[in-house]
């Protein structure tokens, strides 16, 4: 009689933390703390079907992270990271004055071929995101973040209004508001009104739950590279343009470097692959596929390979903490000049 083996599924990854262990579904989204289950696994993969293990067998076919054969499987889906393009994030911001051109500057990321952009508002102006839209009418991109200032309400209905005609912009954002409130419009459009300055660079890096990313591509991308830096690129105002609006790294100047000189800068830039595999403290723990990694801000500056400054949890005890009162950080926040409020 062949024994019966019970088999997560391709998309399901168990990942092992210095004191707690997840079961994580990337399909459905599905997490789970396995610390009282993880023992009866064989290869991080099955479990063998008997008496002693069905109870924790059924639970699991119940909560859909496997199923039960009797055809033994040694196959794991091998979690790789690929992309087509060398940038495939930009971050551009707009003011009054800027240092470029925009239809030059929307040409080369059109020749850059990026497929997410998002369009910062220092100084807001209808008239020329009437022009950006329109600039990106026939490019690559497909998804759009808008992030304004607040205003009236008068002038944000008819902003709103305005932008959830254009499939392509998914958030609209309002920062420095009266409020924090998250508004899903029709056609996967979402309008957040957000109380913080969220162009602001001192706000980068936050570590948080509510930003855990738990699916497959985001998964497998901190696996291989860095979750953050790895096809990102950030336009300035004045046109400088660097990895991450954090960091302090300057690539060039927009109007004058060639894309062949940027995309020699961007592969060859060191940072954008470290994973958090290789990062201290967070090699340790049992979120680090889900986090998003922050090199800007880091609890030792000199130190590329130190754990986030903005995060607050340890690994080796299992718990959550206000980062901004952690006696050790204090040397890191007073030198990133952080004011805490």
């Amino acid at each position: 009689m062949n024994n019966k083996f019970f088999f997560l599924y391709q998309d399901c990854q168990i990942v092992r933390g210095s004191k707690n262990i997840l079961l994580c579904d990337l399909h459905t989204k599905n997490v789970i703390n396995a610390n009282s289950i993880f023992s009866y696994f064989d290869n991080d993969n099955s479990i063998l079907y008997e008496d002693k293990n069905k109870e924790v067998i059924d639970f699991l076919v119940a909560e859909k992270f496997g199923y039960i054969s009797d055809e033994k499987n040694e196959n794991k889906k091998e979690l790789r990271w690929e992309s087509s393009k060398i940038i495939n994030e930009v971050i551009i911001e707009h003011s009054k004055n800027e240092g470029f051109s925009l239809e030059n500057v929307y040409k080369k990321i059109e020749t850059i071929g990026a497929e997410f952009i998002q369009i910062r508002f220092i100084d807001y102006s209808f008239t020329k995101l009437k022009k950006v839209l329109s600039l990106l009418s026939a490019s690559s991109v497909r998804t759009i973040e808008i992030l304004v200032p607040y205003m009236e309400e008068k002038k944000n209905s008819t902003l709103i209004n305005f932008l959830e005609k254009n499939p392509r912009v998914q958030i609209l954002y309002f920062y420095n508001a009266p409020f924090n409130q998250s508004i899903n419009k029709p056609f996967y459009f979402n309008v957040v009104y957000y109380e913080k300055n969220l162009i602001d660079e001192k706000l980068c890096g936050i570590v948080n739950t509510d930003y855990f990313l738990i699916d497959i591509k985001n998964f497998s991308k901190a696996k291989n590279v860095n979750s953050c830096l790895k096809d990102k690129l950030f336009i300035s105002h004045n046109g400088t343009i660097k990895n991450c609006p954090s960091l302090n790294h300057e690539i060039g100047h927009v109007n004058d470097i060639l894309l062949e000189s940027l995309f020699m800068e961007v592969e060859g830039d060191f940072i954008r692959n470290v994973t958090k595999d290789s990062i201290n403290v967070c090699k340790d723990c049992e979120y680090r596929y889900m986090c998003i990694d922050c090199r800007a801000y880091i609890e030792e500056p000199s130190n590329i390979f130190s754990k986030p400054l903005k995060c607050g949890y340890d690994p080796y005890k299992g718990i959550w903490s206000d980062w901004t009162k952690n006696p050790l950080k204090q040397i890191a926040i007073k030198y990133y000049e952080i004011e805490i409020n």
